[in-house]
Protein backbone atom coordinates (compact mmCIF):
# COMPACT_ATOMS: atom_id res chain seq x y z
CA UNK A 1 0.00 0.00 0.00
CA UNK A 2 1.18 3.52 -0.62
CA UNK A 3 0.89 4.76 2.57
CA UNK A 4 2.78 1.77 4.02
CA UNK A 5 5.58 4.48 4.17
CA UNK A 6 5.08 7.00 6.45
CA UNK A 7 7.17 9.87 4.61
CA UNK A 8 4.39 9.81 2.44
CA UNK A 9 1.65 10.92 4.21
CA UNK A 10 2.35 14.94 4.95
CA UNK A 11 2.50 15.09 0.61
CA UNK A 12 -0.85 13.20 0.52
CA UNK A 13 -2.39 15.04 2.81
CA UNK A 14 -0.85 18.29 1.62
CA UNK A 15 -2.36 16.86 -2.62
CA UNK A 16 -5.59 16.18 -0.81
CA UNK A 17 -6.08 19.57 0.78
CA UNK A 18 -5.34 21.40 -2.38
CA UNK A 19 -7.79 19.15 -3.93
CA UNK A 20 -10.71 20.07 -1.27
CA UNK A 21 -9.95 23.18 -1.28
CA UNK A 22 -10.46 23.44 -4.96
CA UNK A 23 -13.92 22.26 -4.76
CA UNK A 24 -14.83 25.02 -1.86
CA UNK A 25 -14.30 22.80 1.19
CA UNK A 26 -12.96 23.30 4.73
CA UNK A 27 -10.32 20.50 5.00
CA UNK A 28 -9.99 21.47 8.75
CA UNK A 29 -6.93 21.52 10.73
CA UNK A 30 -3.58 19.34 10.16
CA UNK A 31 -3.97 17.05 12.35
CA UNK A 32 -7.07 16.05 11.49
CA UNK A 33 -7.14 15.96 7.99
CA UNK A 34 -4.19 13.54 8.47
CA UNK A 35 -6.45 11.32 10.48
CA UNK A 36 -9.13 11.41 8.00
CA UNK A 37 -6.67 11.04 5.10
CA UNK A 38 -5.28 7.67 7.17
CA UNK A 39 -9.16 6.51 7.68
CA UNK A 40 -9.96 7.22 3.78
CA UNK A 41 -7.12 6.05 2.72
CA UNK A 42 -7.40 2.64 4.69
CA UNK A 43 -10.49 1.28 2.71
CA UNK A 44 -8.77 1.46 -0.67
CA UNK A 45 -6.44 -1.03 -2.43
CA UNK A 46 -2.80 -0.14 -2.35
CA UNK A 47 -2.56 0.91 -6.36
CA UNK A 48 -5.80 2.99 -6.38
CA UNK A 49 -5.24 5.57 -3.04
CA UNK A 50 -4.21 8.01 -4.87
CA UNK A 51 -4.66 11.96 -3.72
CA UNK A 52 -7.97 11.97 -6.29
CA UNK A 53 -9.94 9.32 -5.23
CA UNK A 54 -9.20 9.69 -1.22
CA UNK A 55 -10.64 13.42 -1.86
CA UNK A 56 -13.53 12.25 -3.88
CA UNK A 57 -14.09 9.85 -0.93
CA UNK A 58 -13.95 12.55 1.68
CA UNK A 59 -16.21 14.95 -0.25
CA UNK A 60 -19.08 12.13 -0.74
CA UNK A 61 -18.65 11.46 3.46
CA UNK A 62 -19.25 15.22 3.98
CA UNK A 63 -21.70 15.91 1.28
CA UNK A 64 -24.13 12.68 2.95
CA UNK A 65 -23.41 14.53 6.64
CA UNK A 66 -24.33 17.66 4.99
CA UNK A 67 -27.66 16.31 3.63
CA UNK A 68 -28.21 14.75 6.65
CA UNK A 69 -28.35 17.94 8.93
CA UNK A 70 -30.25 19.61 5.96
CA UNK A 71 -32.85 16.79 6.22
CA UNK A 72 -32.64 17.19 9.78
CA UNK A 73 -33.57 21.02 9.67
CA UNK A 74 -35.71 20.60 7.62
CA UNK A 75 -37.60 18.04 9.88
CA UNK A 76 -36.91 20.36 12.42
CA UNK A 77 -39.00 23.33 10.23
CA UNK A 78 -41.83 20.93 9.87
CA UNK A 79 -41.98 20.26 13.38
CA UNK A 80 -42.14 23.78 14.21
CA UNK A 81 -44.60 24.57 11.84
CA UNK A 82 -46.84 22.12 12.66
CA UNK A 83 -46.13 23.47 16.67
CA UNK A 84 -46.73 27.01 15.77
CA UNK A 85 -50.04 25.90 14.24
CA UNK A 86 -51.55 23.51 16.52
CA UNK A 87 -50.54 26.07 19.40
CA UNK A 88 -51.88 29.16 17.66
CA UNK A 89 -55.41 28.48 17.18
CA UNK A 90 -55.68 28.01 20.78
CA UNK A 91 -57.40 31.03 22.64
CA UNK A 92 -57.83 29.98 26.05
CA UNK A 93 -54.20 30.57 28.04
CA UNK A 94 -54.48 28.01 30.69
CA UNK A 95 -55.24 24.94 27.73
CA UNK A 96 -52.57 26.93 25.62
CA UNK A 97 -49.53 26.56 28.34
CA UNK A 98 -50.59 22.90 28.43
CA UNK A 99 -50.27 22.66 24.74
CA UNK A 100 -46.85 24.42 24.74
CA UNK A 101 -45.34 22.40 27.89
CA UNK A 102 -46.03 19.20 26.18
CA UNK A 103 -45.00 20.13 23.33
CA UNK A 104 -41.74 21.54 23.94
CA UNK A 105 -40.73 18.26 26.12
CA UNK A 106 -41.97 15.78 22.54
CA UNK A 107 -39.73 18.17 20.54
CA UNK A 108 -36.75 17.95 23.07
CA UNK A 109 -37.25 14.38 24.00
CA UNK A 110 -37.14 15.50 27.28
CA UNK A 111 -38.32 13.68 30.17
CA UNK A 112 -39.64 17.17 32.23
CA UNK A 113 -40.22 20.62 31.92
CA UNK A 114 -41.50 23.70 33.79
CA UNK A 115 -43.27 26.35 32.58
CA UNK A 116 -44.38 29.94 33.45
CA UNK A 117 -46.15 32.76 32.56
CA UNK A 118 -45.23 36.44 33.77
CA UNK A 119 -47.16 39.84 34.29
CA UNK A 120 -44.69 42.01 34.85
CA UNK A 121 -42.85 40.78 37.91
CA UNK A 122 -46.12 38.98 38.91
CA UNK A 123 -46.50 34.83 37.80
CA UNK A 124 -49.75 34.19 36.45
CA UNK A 125 -50.03 31.00 35.37
CA UNK A 126 -47.32 27.78 36.38
CA UNK A 127 -47.37 24.22 34.69
CA UNK A 128 -45.17 21.47 35.14
CA UNK A 129 -44.57 18.16 33.79
CA UNK A 130 -42.68 15.54 35.12
CA UNK A 131 -41.49 17.42 38.39
CA UNK A 132 -41.32 21.12 38.73
CA UNK A 133 -38.04 22.14 37.36
CA UNK A 134 -38.38 25.79 39.33
CA UNK A 135 -40.69 27.63 41.53
CA UNK A 136 -43.06 30.98 39.86
CA UNK A 137 -40.01 33.01 42.13
CA UNK A 138 -37.11 32.05 40.58
CA UNK A 139 -38.61 31.88 37.20
CA UNK A 140 -38.96 35.76 37.44
CA UNK A 141 -35.77 35.90 39.20
CA UNK A 142 -33.52 33.73 36.08
CA UNK A 143 -31.83 36.31 33.98
CA UNK A 144 -31.59 34.67 30.64
CA UNK A 145 -30.19 35.71 26.73
CA UNK A 146 -32.66 35.52 23.72
CA UNK A 147 -31.03 32.46 23.03
CA UNK A 148 -31.30 30.67 26.31
CA UNK A 149 -28.94 28.62 28.54
CA UNK A 150 -27.58 24.82 28.33
CA UNK A 151 -26.87 23.48 31.31
CA UNK A 152 -25.51 19.95 31.15
CA UNK A 153 -24.31 19.40 34.86
CA UNK A 154 -27.32 20.69 36.28
CA UNK A 155 -27.47 18.42 39.49
CA UNK A 156 -24.05 19.91 40.60
CA UNK A 157 -24.06 24.16 39.22
CA UNK A 158 -26.45 26.19 39.39
CA UNK A 159 -28.27 28.09 35.90
CA UNK A 160 -27.84 31.64 35.62
CA UNK A 161 -27.60 31.37 39.53
CA UNK A 162 -30.82 29.45 40.01
CA UNK A 163 -31.22 26.07 41.07
CA UNK A 164 -32.62 23.64 38.50
CA UNK A 165 -34.23 20.88 40.50
CA UNK A 166 -35.03 16.95 40.18
CA UNK A 167 -32.58 17.02 37.02
CA UNK A 168 -29.51 16.28 35.20
CA UNK A 169 -29.23 18.18 32.47
CA UNK A 170 -31.51 21.43 31.66
CA UNK A 171 -32.17 23.98 28.96
CA UNK A 172 -33.90 27.52 29.71
CA UNK A 173 -35.48 29.53 27.69
CA UNK A 174 -37.08 32.88 27.72
CA UNK A 175 -40.88 33.52 26.37
CA UNK A 176 -40.70 37.49 25.37
CA UNK A 177 -42.35 39.67 22.73
CA UNK A 178 -40.85 42.35 21.19
CA UNK A 179 -41.77 44.58 23.98
CA UNK A 180 -41.57 42.66 26.89
CA UNK A 181 -41.26 39.41 28.83
CA UNK A 182 -43.98 36.84 29.08
CA UNK A 183 -42.12 33.98 30.43
CA UNK A 184 -39.89 31.32 30.98
CA UNK A 185 -39.86 27.86 29.39
CA UNK A 186 -37.47 24.95 30.95
CA UNK A 187 -37.09 21.27 29.28
CA UNK A 188 -34.29 19.00 30.97
CA UNK A 189 -33.18 15.29 30.68
CA UNK A 190 -32.87 14.41 27.28
CA UNK A 191 -33.97 11.16 26.74
CA UNK A 192 -31.86 8.34 24.22
CA UNK A 193 -33.43 5.13 23.34
CA UNK A 194 -32.07 3.35 25.57
CA UNK A 195 -33.08 5.30 28.15
CA UNK A 196 -29.33 7.29 28.96
CA UNK A 197 -29.34 10.72 29.44
CA UNK A 198 -27.46 12.58 27.28
CA UNK A 199 -26.31 16.12 26.76
CA UNK A 200 -28.06 19.08 25.11
CA UNK A 201 -26.52 21.31 22.36
CA UNK A 202 -26.83 24.65 20.80
CA UNK A 203 -28.84 22.95 17.72
CA UNK A 204 -31.34 21.95 21.15
CA UNK A 205 -31.31 25.41 22.00
CA UNK A 206 -31.79 27.14 18.69
CA UNK A 207 -34.77 24.60 18.67
CA UNK A 208 -36.27 25.10 22.05
CA UNK A 209 -35.85 29.11 21.73
CA UNK A 210 -37.79 29.13 17.79
CA UNK A 211 -40.69 27.55 19.67
CA UNK A 212 -40.84 29.74 22.25
CA UNK A 213 -41.11 32.72 19.77
CA UNK A 214 -44.12 31.11 18.08
CA UNK A 215 -45.24 30.18 21.53
CA UNK A 216 -45.17 34.09 22.71
CA UNK A 217 -46.99 35.30 19.54
CA UNK A 218 -49.90 32.66 21.10
CA UNK A 219 -49.94 33.53 24.08
CA UNK A 220 -50.07 37.40 23.01
CA UNK A 221 -53.19 36.52 21.16
CA UNK A 222 -54.58 34.36 24.20
CA UNK A 223 -53.98 37.02 26.30
CA UNK A 224 -55.67 39.89 24.27
CA UNK A 225 -58.25 37.17 23.26
CA UNK A 226 -58.97 36.66 27.54
CA UNK A 227 -58.96 40.62 27.94
CA UNK A 228 -61.36 41.38 25.18
CA UNK A 229 -63.24 38.49 26.61
CA UNK A 230 -63.36 40.08 30.17
CA UNK A 231 -63.77 43.71 29.12
CA UNK A 232 -67.19 41.77 27.34
CA UNK A 233 -68.23 40.38 30.32
CA UNK A 234 -67.56 44.03 32.23
CA UNK A 235 -69.45 46.11 29.77
CA UNK A 236 -71.90 43.93 29.85
CA UNK A 237 -72.34 43.43 34.12
CA UNK A 238 -72.18 48.00 34.22
CA UNK A 239 -74.72 47.65 31.50
CA UNK A 240 -76.65 45.09 33.76
CA UNK A 241 -76.02 47.31 36.92
CA UNK A 242 -77.23 50.55 35.07
CA UNK A 243 -80.82 48.53 34.10
CA UNK A 244 -81.22 47.72 37.39
CA UNK A 245 -80.16 51.44 38.72
CA UNK A 246 -82.66 53.24 36.47
CA UNK A 247 -85.23 50.58 37.51
CA UNK A 248 -85.42 51.57 41.34
CA UNK A 249 -84.63 55.11 40.68
CA UNK A 250 -87.76 57.17 40.43
CA UNK A 251 -88.67 58.19 37.35
CA UNK A 252 -90.33 61.29 38.18
CA UNK A 253 -90.25 63.98 41.32
CA UNK A 254 -93.57 64.02 43.41
CA UNK A 255 -94.91 67.00 44.78
CA UNK A 256 -95.57 67.76 48.13
CA UNK A 257 -97.21 70.70 49.81
CA UNK A 258 -94.77 72.91 51.64
CA UNK A 259 -91.77 71.72 49.56
CA UNK A 260 -89.77 72.30 46.22
CA UNK A 261 -87.84 69.54 45.44
CA UNK A 262 -85.17 68.40 42.71
CA UNK A 263 -83.08 65.07 43.13
CA UNK A 264 -80.49 63.87 40.27
CA UNK A 265 -78.33 61.14 39.64
CA UNK A 266 -75.10 61.04 37.20
CA UNK A 267 -73.68 57.82 36.93
CA UNK A 268 -69.39 57.58 35.92
CA UNK A 269 -68.08 54.69 34.29
CA UNK A 270 -67.93 52.40 36.80
CA UNK A 271 -71.95 51.98 38.02
CA UNK A 272 -72.04 51.70 41.45
CA UNK A 273 -74.91 51.69 44.02
CA UNK A 274 -76.22 55.28 44.94
CA UNK A 275 -80.47 55.58 45.66
CA UNK A 276 -82.82 58.23 46.15
CA UNK A 277 -86.58 57.59 46.85
CA UNK A 278 -89.92 59.96 48.05
CA UNK A 279 -92.26 58.24 50.47
CA UNK A 280 -95.45 60.56 51.09
CA UNK A 281 -96.61 59.30 54.45
CA UNK A 282 -100.10 59.88 56.17
CA UNK A 283 -100.58 62.78 58.38
CA UNK A 284 -98.46 65.34 56.23
CA UNK A 285 -95.36 64.08 56.46
CA UNK A 286 -93.20 63.00 53.63
CA UNK A 287 -90.31 60.62 53.88
CA UNK A 288 -86.72 60.53 51.90
CA UNK A 289 -84.04 58.41 51.69
CA UNK A 290 -80.66 59.02 49.82
CA UNK A 291 -78.19 55.70 50.12
CA UNK A 292 -74.81 54.58 48.93
CA UNK A 293 -73.94 51.26 49.00
CA UNK A 294 -70.22 50.03 48.92
CA UNK A 295 -69.09 48.48 45.79
CA UNK A 296 -69.26 48.67 42.12
CA UNK A 297 -71.28 46.53 39.30
CA UNK A 298 -73.78 44.23 39.57
CA UNK A 299 -73.30 43.40 43.25
CA UNK A 300 -74.00 46.63 44.44
CA UNK A 301 -76.63 47.31 42.34
CA UNK A 302 -78.25 44.21 43.75
CA UNK A 303 -78.02 45.46 47.10
CA UNK A 304 -79.07 48.69 46.56
CA UNK A 305 -82.11 46.61 44.75
CA UNK A 306 -82.46 44.72 48.09
CA UNK A 307 -82.63 47.75 50.30
CA UNK A 308 -85.01 49.71 48.02
CA UNK A 309 -87.39 46.62 48.87
CA UNK A 310 -86.79 46.20 52.22
CA UNK A 311 -87.58 50.34 53.39
CA UNK A 312 -90.79 50.02 50.65
CA UNK A 313 -91.94 46.53 52.67
CA UNK A 314 -91.28 48.41 55.96
CA UNK A 315 -91.81 52.35 56.25
CA UNK A 316 -95.60 52.12 56.65
CA UNK A 317 -95.11 49.94 59.86
CA UNK A 318 -91.62 51.87 61.25
CA UNK A 319 -93.10 54.07 63.84
CA UNK A 320 -90.09 56.71 63.63
CA UNK A 321 -86.66 57.16 61.25
CA UNK A 322 -84.53 55.16 63.53
CA UNK A 323 -87.00 52.00 63.91
CA UNK A 324 -87.45 52.13 59.97
CA UNK A 325 -83.52 52.04 59.89
CA UNK A 326 -82.77 49.31 62.40
CA UNK A 327 -85.24 46.90 60.87
CA UNK A 328 -83.81 47.84 57.51
CA UNK A 329 -80.19 46.93 58.78
CA UNK A 330 -81.68 43.33 60.50
CA UNK A 331 -83.18 42.71 56.82
CA UNK A 332 -79.52 43.51 54.95
CA UNK A 333 -77.68 41.13 57.83
CA UNK A 334 -80.21 38.45 57.39
CA UNK A 335 -80.19 38.18 53.15
CA UNK A 336 -77.12 40.34 51.80
CA UNK A 337 -74.73 37.47 51.42
CA UNK A 338 -72.41 39.98 49.49
CA UNK A 339 -70.93 41.31 52.80
CA UNK A 340 -71.32 44.66 51.64
CA UNK A 341 -72.63 47.68 53.19
CA UNK A 342 -74.70 51.04 52.55
CA UNK A 343 -74.76 54.49 54.16
CA UNK A 344 -77.90 56.02 54.32
CA UNK A 345 -79.46 59.74 55.10
CA UNK A 346 -83.32 58.83 56.01
CA UNK A 347 -85.63 61.95 56.88
CA UNK A 348 -89.18 62.41 57.74
CA UNK A 349 -90.14 65.85 57.21
CA UNK A 350 -93.87 67.20 58.64
CA UNK A 351 -95.07 69.83 56.42
CA UNK A 352 -97.49 71.64 59.20
CA UNK A 353 -94.68 72.10 61.42
CA UNK A 354 -91.20 72.24 59.22
CA UNK A 355 -89.83 69.39 61.36
CA UNK A 356 -87.13 67.11 60.10
CA UNK A 357 -86.42 63.98 61.91
CA UNK A 358 -83.57 62.00 60.38
CA UNK A 359 -81.45 59.41 60.90
CA UNK A 360 -77.77 59.21 58.99
CA UNK A 361 -76.59 56.03 59.08
CA UNK A 362 -72.52 56.82 58.34
CA UNK A 363 -74.23 59.23 55.75
CA UNK A 364 -71.72 62.00 54.45
CA UNK A 365 -73.15 64.72 56.28
CA UNK A 366 -75.85 66.78 54.75
CA UNK A 367 -76.14 70.52 54.70
CA UNK A 368 -78.68 72.90 55.70
CA UNK A 369 -78.53 76.48 53.90
CA UNK A 370 -80.47 78.77 56.35
CA UNK A 371 -82.52 81.27 54.46
CA UNK A 372 -80.19 83.69 56.49
CA UNK A 373 -77.27 82.67 55.25
CA UNK A 374 -76.04 80.03 58.24
CA UNK A 375 -74.97 76.87 56.96
CA UNK A 376 -75.32 73.83 59.53
CA UNK A 377 -74.00 70.22 58.77
CA UNK A 378 -76.09 67.20 60.22
CA UNK A 379 -73.32 64.71 60.88
CA UNK A 380 -73.92 60.95 60.97
CA UNK A 381 -76.08 59.35 64.25
CA UNK A 382 -75.21 55.63 63.68
CA UNK A 383 -73.13 53.28 61.63
CA UNK A 384 -73.59 52.46 58.23
CA UNK A 385 -76.30 49.61 58.02
CA UNK A 386 -75.85 45.76 57.08
CA UNK A 387 -72.23 45.59 59.08
CA UNK A 388 -72.83 44.93 62.98
CA UNK A 389 -75.83 42.70 63.51
CA UNK A 390 -75.68 45.40 67.31
CA UNK A 391 -75.44 48.04 65.79
CA UNK A 392 -78.38 50.64 66.65
CA UNK A 393 -79.37 54.29 65.52
CA UNK A 394 -80.25 57.97 67.06
CA UNK A 395 -82.54 59.71 66.11
CA UNK A 396 -82.07 63.67 65.46
CA UNK A 397 -84.49 66.86 64.42
CA UNK A 398 -84.25 69.81 62.84
CA UNK A 399 -86.40 72.26 61.94
CA UNK A 400 -86.34 73.83 58.31
CA UNK A 401 -88.35 77.59 57.83
CA UNK A 402 -89.36 79.15 54.86
CA UNK A 403 -86.28 79.56 52.80
CA UNK A 404 -84.33 76.60 54.06
CA UNK A 405 -82.68 74.04 51.82
CA UNK A 406 -81.59 71.31 52.81
CA UNK A 407 -78.60 69.27 50.32
CA UNK A 408 -78.24 65.42 51.09
CA UNK A 409 -75.77 63.92 48.50
CA UNK A 410 -73.28 61.16 48.37
CA UNK A 411 -69.71 61.12 48.59
CA UNK A 412 -69.14 61.07 44.71
CA UNK A 413 -69.62 64.56 45.08
CA UNK A 414 -67.42 65.56 47.40
CA UNK A 415 -64.67 63.17 46.74
CA UNK A 416 -64.54 63.90 43.24
CA UNK A 417 -61.05 64.66 41.96
CA UNK A 418 -59.23 66.69 39.67
CA UNK A 419 -55.92 65.75 37.66
CA UNK A 420 -54.30 66.75 40.72
CA UNK A 421 -56.08 64.23 43.02
CA UNK A 422 -57.68 67.07 45.20
CA UNK A 423 -61.08 66.39 46.22
CA UNK A 424 -64.12 68.56 45.56
CA UNK A 425 -64.49 68.74 49.42
CA UNK A 426 -67.41 69.69 51.61
CA UNK A 427 -65.63 73.24 52.09
CA UNK A 428 -66.84 73.98 48.28
CA UNK A 429 -70.02 72.78 48.67
CA UNK A 430 -70.46 74.79 51.37
CA UNK A 431 -69.26 77.90 49.22
CA UNK A 432 -71.27 76.56 46.39
CA UNK A 433 -75.08 76.74 48.24
CA UNK A 434 -73.89 80.21 49.78
CA UNK A 435 -73.58 81.67 46.41
CA UNK A 436 -76.66 80.19 45.01
CA UNK A 437 -78.81 80.81 48.07
CA UNK A 438 -81.77 82.47 45.84
CA UNK A 439 -81.46 80.62 42.58
CA UNK A 440 -84.49 77.70 42.21
CA UNK A 441 -83.83 74.31 43.78
CA UNK A 442 -83.54 72.32 40.39
CA UNK A 443 -81.32 74.96 38.45
CA UNK A 444 -79.47 74.81 41.95
CA UNK A 445 -78.81 71.18 41.64
CA UNK A 446 -77.90 70.91 37.88
CA UNK A 447 -75.93 73.63 38.46
CA UNK A 448 -74.12 71.91 41.20
CA UNK A 449 -73.13 68.97 39.00
CA UNK A 450 -71.46 71.55 36.29
CA UNK A 451 -69.67 72.74 38.91
CA UNK A 452 -67.98 69.53 39.77
CA UNK A 453 -67.52 68.31 36.07
CA UNK A 454 -65.53 71.97 35.89
CA UNK A 455 -63.63 71.11 38.97
CA UNK A 456 -62.43 67.42 37.81
CA UNK A 457 -61.87 68.31 34.63
CA UNK A 458 -60.49 65.61 32.21
CA UNK A 459 -59.84 63.41 35.60
CA UNK A 460 -61.97 60.52 35.57
CA UNK A 461 -64.32 59.57 37.66
CA UNK A 462 -65.40 56.47 39.62
CA UNK A 463 -68.06 56.98 41.84
CA UNK A 464 -71.75 58.08 41.00
CA UNK A 465 -72.61 61.37 42.55
CA UNK A 466 -76.20 61.98 43.63
CA UNK A 467 -78.03 65.05 45.18
CA UNK A 468 -81.38 65.37 46.57
CA UNK A 469 -81.96 69.31 47.31
CA UNK A 470 -85.33 70.37 49.16
CA UNK A 471 -86.18 73.97 49.52
CA UNK A 472 -88.93 74.90 52.19
CA UNK A 473 -90.85 77.92 50.65
CA UNK A 474 -94.05 80.38 51.81
CA UNK A 475 -97.22 79.89 50.31
CA UNK A 476 -96.77 82.42 48.01
CA UNK A 477 -93.25 81.05 46.55
CA UNK A 478 -94.62 78.01 45.67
Amino acid sequence: MTLAVPGDIPSLARRVREILAAFGEDPGDEDSLRARVDEAAAAFPDDVASPPAIAARLLGRSLKETRFELRERVLELESLYDLGLSIGGQLDLDRLADEILLRSISLTNSRSGSLHLFDGERSILSRSFGGSLLSADDAIRIDLDPEGLINNRARDVPTSGVRVSDCEKCIVVPIQSETRRLGMLAVADKETRDGTIRDFFPADARLLAFFASQAAAAIETARLHREALEKERMERELELAATIQREILPREIPSFPGLTIAAENRSTRQVGGDYFDFFPLPGERFAFVVADVSGKGVPAALLVSTLASAIHLQIEDARTPAELVQRVHRHLCRFSRARKFATLFLGIFHSGSGDLQYVSAGHDPALVARAGGELEWLPATGRPVGIFWDSTWTEARTNLAAGDRLCVYTDGITEAQNPMQEEFGAGRLAAYFSRVAGMPVKEAASRLFGEVLLFAGEAAQYDDQTLLLLAREDAETL
